[in-house]
């Protein structure tokens, strides 16, 4: 091939190419990734509730969360965010407060029951267990032992698997990066020693097997709540779905997205679970959280190394997918 026909793949934005995005005004925006699990729990709580909002996809992958602009909403660089005209909410509990609060009535059901009732402290119960449980490090520790023969689901499948992994150590050096210039270098430097942290614990496949029993001790907890339910109901607390069905659905989503139903419930090891997931799966909300195969599609040229993309028309495919 000429010189004059080479193609020269165009390099990876740095912090400094990101801009502050113009957004609208008259409506939330909610700054998320559709692969990260706590953007995906508040996607999930604005579909139930019916709540009109403006998407913006941050580039995790290229560090777009520690770029300036970003880090001026939130010093931690964490996905989700919303912002609301003057009022800038990080984490995803205070979210969904934000949300509950603001946004009640007949035009918008209610996930969370009235404080101080016997409900509301089931449901803080389940948030608070599901919470605990490191959710980052199974996705990771999943891609790498083998032994586990697992199947998964798109989008965690081929070249993305290797992405992620790779990502995690792209993210250590950004955040390494984004600590010299940082104004607020404390949120950035506990966010550092939870990557490293991480990191070490999913290589360490004892230390990663304990991550795993403590899912499976949860599931159990939760298949006794559901075969102890007298009269049975569609949902934990109810026939009404609620912020625990939220967080217990996309639990169980993410791990059947890693390939962990034959390892958790399928086959009748947990049979309420199965036929709660199976439930959760029929709602308009959960449909709607799902990448169409064009997304997932482009998702994973883009992470195809250049060496593999073969043909001439690559430059091409990369500009129209």
């Amino acid at each position: 091939m000429s010189d004059q026909t080479k193609k020269i793949a165009p390099l990876p934005p740095t912090l400094e190419d990101f801009k502050a995005p113009v957004l609208p005004d008259n409506k939330i925006v909610l700054f998320f990734h559709p692969y990260n699990f706590y953007s995906q729990k508040i996607l999930l709580i604005l579909y139930e509730k019916k709540i009109d909002f403006f998407p913006y996809v941050l580039d995790l992958y290229n560090g777009e969360q520690y770029s300036s602009w970003f880090l001026n909403l939130n010093p931690k660089g964490d996905v989700p965010v919303i912002q609301d005209g003057a009022f800038v909410i990080p984490n995803s509990a205070h979210i969904v407060n934000y949300l509950e609060s603001k946004f009640r009535g007949e035009k918008y059901p209610s996930l969370k029951p009235p404080h101080n009732s016997r409900e509301y402290d089931d449901v803080m119960l389940y948030e608070h267990a599901v919470s605990r449980l490191p959710v980052g490090a199974l996705s990771l520790g999943s891609f790498i032992h083998d032994d586990l023969k697992l199947t998964p689901k798109a989008p965690f499948i081929g070249p993305i698997r290797q992405s992620c992994l790779k990502n995690n150590e792209k993210v250590i050096e950004l955040l390494r990066q984004s600590l010299e210039e940082a104004a607020n270098k404390t949120a950035l430097r506990q966010k550092l020693d939870i990557q490293i942290r991480r990191r070490d614990l999913v290589t360490d496949r004892t230390e990663f097997q304990r991550v795993l029993d403590a899912v499976r001790k949860f599931l159990l907890y939760v298949e006794q709540e559901l075969s102890a339910q007298a009269p049975k109901t569609e949902w934990l607390l109810g026939d009404d779905i609620t912020l625990a069905d939220i967080t217990l659905g996309l639990l169980l989503h993410r791990l059947y997205q890693l390939g962990f139903e034959n390892y958790y419930w399928t086959f009748g090891k947990l049979p309420g679970v199965e036929a709660y997931f199976l439930r959760f799966r029929q709602r308009e909300s959960y449909h709607r959280l799902q990448p169409s195969n064009y997304a997932i599609l482009r998702e994973m040229w883009v992470r195809t190394p250049g060496n593999y993309k073969l043909g001439a028309g690559a430059g091409f495919l990369v500009g129209h997918i």
